[in-house]
């Protein structure tokens, strides 16, 4: 039988690394999504502290959200 994939919906304030390193504990093949992290929020902050995750979280999705294409591709 083949792996099913679930997939988490991300919530602000709620998909925290905690939650999606709870998340894989039930489902080891879970998409898990990151909140919406802003791109201003990596280049201006803390990137190591926006951008860190647990090991066991991976597949993990990043959501970036911005109007700027060039910051979106940096």
């Amino acid at each position: 039988m083949q792996h099913k994939r679930l997939s988490t919906a991300p919530m602000i304030d709620w998909s925290t690394r905690d939650y999606c390193y709870f998340a894989r504990l039930f489902n080891p093949y879970t998409y898990l999504y990151t909140e919406m992290i802003s791109t201003s929020a990596i280049l201006q902050g803390d990137t190591d502290y926006q951008l860190r995750f647990y090991p066991n979280e991976h597949p993990l999705v990043l959501q970036l959200g911005g109007s700027d294409p060039d910051e979106l591709a940096r």
